[in-house]
């Protein structure tokens, strides 16, 4: 348990990893009890049921989410800094709670109906926040015209960028290489040659850049 964690997001942080590596259909409640280190009265104390405990790992990193991109479509930044700044946010909370995250994309077909309805709700309302910026990019003259349905791939980007790096990246670095990819394939300006960024690298041949 780190320092100041309640039992109850113990719970959670940790079934969340056992979700995450074995699928929420392929971790029993003895397992998630050797993981907590709990015994079922325990467990059952602060989970009502492993039903509950799926939802309750898939809502918190979207709600915190959300809060956070509301917070951005509204301020007064340019449709380009808000972008960055939604993917920055996204790429952030993935670093910090990627489990949880990899739950929330693997695991919503294992839900109840009515707690499925909950979850892609809020899913949409975020991902509502990306429409709106790019809307607005492109009304503004900063994107060029994009079919929004791409905006549906957002988390499976992120999750799986983060999933199967095998480089070693930072959760920084990641998240700059897929707002690199984002940024340059929806700006309506050329891409900088000069840019010290991924994109920018392709862009003059250098190193690690596929060329033809």
């Amino acid at each position: 348990m780190t320092e100041g964690e309640s039992t109850r997001a113990r719970i959670v942080r940790v079934s969340a990893e056992l979700f995450a590596r074995q699928g929420y259909h392929g971790t029993g409640l003895t397992e998630l009890l050797a993981a907590t280190g709990l015994g079922k009265g325990g467990f059952y104390h602060h989970i009502a049921s492993k039903d509950d405990l799926l939802l309750e790992i898939m809502l918190e990193p979207i709600n915190r989410a959300l809060h956070a991109a509301e917070a951005i479509t509204t301020s007064s930044l340019p449709a380009v800094e808000k972008l960055t700044a939604l993917g920055r946010e996204l790429g952030a909370s993935m670093g910090q709670d990627l489990s949880a995250w990899t739950v929330f994309l693997r695991e919503y077909s294992s839900l109840s109906e009515e707690d499925k309805a909950q979850v892609l709700a809020l899913r949409r309302a975020y991902l509502d926040h990306w429409r709106a910026v790019l809307t607005e990019g492109m009304a503004s003259g900063a994107f060029r015209e994009v079919d929004l349905s791409v905006v549906e791939s957002v988390f499976g980007l992120f999750v799986y960028t983060f999933v199967w790096d095998d480089k070693g990246a930072s959760g920084t670095q990641l998240t700059d290489a897929v707002m690199d990819l984002l940024l340059y394939g929806v700006r309506a300006a050329a891409l900088p040659v000069d840019a010290g960024s991924a994109a920018g690298q392709a862009a003059n041949g250098r190193p690690g850049a596929r060329t033809h």
